[in-house]
């Protein structure tokens, strides 16, 4: 049964790059539904990943006390979200929190500002160790506590994923942005074109 799933998945992928292989991606495309869950936002409210149905996604695990990576990947975000001009207002980002025993709504809503003051393109998604977990798994998204043993007011660090998921107005993940994928311009182009093809 997983052999046949493996080849349906590969043939989807390859039906994926077929179809629109007059643009070259500069993300890995990948084609997997995304299941329905339900998180708190930065404002406390519980939201569902159909709450956002009909927007094109850009999923980022991550939290608010990375020293780097995160910091690095949504102003990467940021910068491609201002490279979509009229595209814009098709995309959302979703960052969700792989330190929920810190990240409360309050922490979130700060963090997120920095990135987006008006609070209209990234909602950030805290929830339960086990709801985080549940969300992670789907996107086959990897975390990890590393305790720092000499600090420990901070206590310890998370060693995360840092892909980037495009997910499509009907919550196909289309594309995977690895860190590599360090380009905004690049990024931006790459969503255009999906919003372009798959509709607005």
């Amino acid at each position: 049964m997983l052999k046949k799933s493996v080849i349906w998945l590969f043939l989807l992928v390859g039906l994926v790059i077929t179809t629109v292989s007059a643009h070259q991606f500069y993300g890995y495309p990948y084609v997997q539904k995304i299941k329905d869950f339900t998180l708190i936002d930065q404002n406390g409210k519980r939201v569902s990943f159909s709450d956002f149905r009909g927007k094109y996604l850009l999923v980022f695990f991550g939290y608010t006390y990375c020293p780097d990576v995160c910091p690095t990947s949504m102003y990467r975000i940021k910068e491609t979200l201002d490279r979509l001009g009229k595209y814009k207002k098709y995309v959302h980002v979703l960052f969700i929190s792989v330190d929920p025993e810190r990240d409360t709504p309050e922490n979130l809503k700060k963090f997120i500002s920095y990135y987006d003051p008006t609070g209209k393109y990234i909602t950030g998604l805290t929830g339960s160790p086990e709801e985080i977990k549940k969300v992670a798994k789907q996107f086959r998204a990897y975390y990890k506590k590393v305790p720092l043993k000499d600090n420990p007011e901070v206590g310890y660090l998370v060693d995360h994923t840092a892909f980037i998921y495009l997910i499509d107005k009907n919550g196909i993940m289309r594309l995977i942005f690895r860190p590599a994928n360090e380009d905004p311009e690049k990024i931006a182009e790459d969503i255009i074109y999906v919003i372009k093809y798959f509709g607005e």
